[in-house]
This record gives structure tokens, C-alpha cells and sequence, in this order.
């Protein structure tokens, strides 16, 4: 049975490649060490936050107790205790208040390629048992790579990988929607795929 996908949110495509650029231009500028997640987060979030969807609002550091789908999950009382950006229908009016049901639609983890892999499952693992319990809330990972095709999710021409789908060591379903990357080269004649990357990857129910 073929699956039907969720369409790529209208803010994904200019936000990632966008983000690429930006990537691409601290390169130029040396200031690679400089690129810290805070600092990609910071970036993608001005991004989204320019192309987002009508009607939708943008928040950084969204505390997930104030989540209220996610709180009957005994996993979202770990370690982790905020999302990275959350986008929802309304803005709240102080950040110690909780969003009403139904007003969070998606929550995005942000991860640099020089972060451990096994850091990169535990969120795709972390949001996976989210949407199992609320299937209405989209999860995604954005990540990030600078100088370096992320060999995981991409192919040797820098493409994403194919299938598209794939799952953790722990069995979650993730899948890699989009694929932005900034080049000196065109794609044709760049035969090593070098390049910064943005990709967009979906988190689906465990």
C-alpha cells in the first residue's frame, strides 16, 4: 500500500536553502568554528520565520511540558525539556503558559553535522514517540552540515538517499523531504557532492 505523504510546508524550501547559503557564506568568511546549533537555529528560525505559512506563529525554546498533546507521554519527562522552534496557530501571551490543544502543528529539533549521530537518532527516536501518541503534530529534524556531505542521508551526488525512507536502530520512521545544498561547483562537475547542506527531515509514528 503506497503511503500518502503530508505536502513539504511551504516555508521548508526557501528556509533550507537559505539556510545553505548562510552555511556557506561563514565558510567563506572562516568562521566555521564559530557555527554552533544556536547559531543554526537562531538562522533558520529568522528564515521560517519570513516564509512561514499564513497564519502560523514562530517560537524558539518552547519548553515541551507546554505541549499538552505530548504530556501523557511518560517519554517527554526526560532530559529534554525544549523543543528548538515550534510553530503554532497562536501566539501566547507569556512563555510560562501552555498551548491549548490543537494549537501546536509542528516542532522542529535542529542538529549540526559535527554533532554525534547517536544525538541525531535520540531526537528522531524522541519525536517518533510523540507522534505515535499525537499523530496531528508534525516533527521534523533540520540538519545541518558544513563542508561535508552527510554521507547517512545523501547519496554520492548529494542527493537524498534512495529510498528516502528509513528507520533508526530503535525502528523509528523517519524520511529525508528535502535536500538543499550550496556549492562552488555545479552539481554535474562537483564529483565529491562537497558543499553545505540543509535537510529536512520528517519524523513519522513509531
Amino acid at each position: 500500500m503506497t503511503v500518502r505523504l503530508s505536502p513539504i510546508p511551504d516555508w521548508a524550501p526557501p528556509a533550507l536553502q537559505g539556510l545553505a547559503y548562510w552555511l556557506g557564506s561563514q565558510s567563506s568568511f572562516g568562521l566555521v568554528a564559530n557555527i554552533s546549533e544556536g547559531a543554526i537555529a537562531w538562522t533558520l528560525g529568522t528564515l521560517m520565520f519570513a516564509h512561514r505559512d499564513a497564519g502560523l506563529h514562530l517560537e524558539t525554546e518552547v519548553m515541551y511540558k507546554h505541549i499538552p498533546e505530548y504530556l501523557g507521554n511518560s517519554k517527554v519527562k526526560g532530559s529534554r525539556t525544549r523543543a528548538d522552534i515550534v510553530l503554532a496557530t497562536c501566539r501566547r501571551t507569556a512563555r510560562t503558559e501552555p498551548y491549548l490543544p490543537g494549537e501546536v502543528k509542528a516542532v522542529i529539533e535542529v542538529k549540526h553535522n559535527r554533532s554525534l549521530l547517536s544525538l541525531v537518532w535520540d531526537d528522531i527516536d524522541y519525536l517518533a514517540a510523540r507522534r505515535s501518541d499525537c499523530r496531528d503534530i508534525r516533527a521534523f529534524v533540520i540538519y545541518a552540515s558544513v563542508n561535508e556531505r552527510p554521507e547517512k542521508f545523501t547519496d554520492s551526488l548529494g542527493a537524498a538517499i534512495n529510498p528516502r525512507n528509513a528507520k533508526t536502530a530503535a525502528q523509528s520512521l523517519y524520511r529525508v523531504r528535502r535536500v538543499c545544498r550550496a556549492t562552488h561547483r555545479i552539481p554535474r562537475k562537483n564529483k565529491d557532492a562537497v558543499g553545505h547542506y540543509a535537510l529536512l527531515i520528517e519524523v513519522e509514528p513509531k
